[in-house]
């Protein structure tokens, strides 16, 4: 997943890869500070966890592309010979490789993707402090 801060001097978004999938797992990897320098200005910012943001990945559809590609004609090669009599069982098949695959496919990849994001984006590090 990418982190995103902004560059106190251009604005540009400065972008930090991580395995994290909260706030907290990123604080214990990296720190709570993590400086980062911005590609359009040189300038080295620093950021608290809390002022970083996740964002969705162009993941999924680099997943159901390759699904697509490759699962497609594989399924080709190991099911059609043994419907090879009857042709309605050819259209059942492409539905089924071209349409239906990929799809759950992509969808369960978007879903764990923004299942990711929301985790982190949701929760500071460092909330509202209450009075009990």
């Amino acid at each position: 997943m990418k982190v995103y801060g902004k560059c106190l001097q251009c604005s540009n978004e400065i972008a930090y890869a991580t395995s994290a999938n909260t706030r907290v797992e990123f604080a214990m990897q990296d720190g709570e500070i993590i400086k980062l320098t911005c590609k359009n200005c040189g300038k080295i910012n620093e950021f608290h966890v809390d002022k970083l943001h996740a964002k969705q990945s162009n993941l999924a559809k680099i997943g159901a592309g390759i699904i697509f590609l490759i699962g497609t004609p594989l399924m080709f090669l190991f099911v059609s010979p043994i419907f090879s009599e009857s042709r309605n069982h050819y259209v059942i098949l492409i539905i089924g490789g071209f349409l239906i695959i990929p799809v759950i496919a992509y969808g369960i990849i978007k879903k764990q993707d923004q299942v990711r994001v929301s985790s982190f984006n949701r929760k500071k590090l460092k909330g509202r402090i209450h009075n009990i």
